[in-house]
């Protein structure tokens, strides 16, 4: 099966303090899509799907991803990034702090939608 790979995701864990300085993963890996986008004529390779996912704060399993990583540290918020989407944070050195990976079928059953873009490479010279 050639495309598990794109079914895998991240769980990433923030923190208060990450919350309260504006230390957002997600809004970086945006602003970095947003300017990938102008930049690109057209993709030099089949996009690459960027996805974040977040639980729903009316839901659960927030309460249980707490509980499941208590021992990584007291979580406030966990993302869910796809691995398009861990790619492109490490190579423009966004720092995540992966507490697992996961894959799709594992994600929240009401998840909500932080982020979700067809990735496009910078364009070449």
């Amino acid at each position: 099966m050639g495309g598990s790979e794109e079914n895998m995701f991240f769980v990433v864990g923030l923190t208060l303090d990450d919350v309260w300085s504006g230390s957002l993963p997600q809004l970086r890996l945006a602003a970095v899509l947003e300017e990938r986008a102008k930049q690109a004529k057209y993709p030099p390779e089949p996009p690459r799907r960027v996805a974040v996912y977040t639980t729903d704060p009316n839901d659960t399993q927030g309460l249980v991803a707490r509980t499941k990583y208590k021992e990584k540290g007291s979580f406030l918020v966990f993302l869910y990034f796809s691995d398009g989407a861990v790619q492109i944070c490490k190579e423009v050195g966004i720092p995540l702090r992966i507490l697992d990976q996961i894959d799709e079928p594992e994600l929240p059953t009401k998840k909500v939608k932080v982020l979700e873009h067809p990735a496009v490479e910078p364009a070449l010279k």
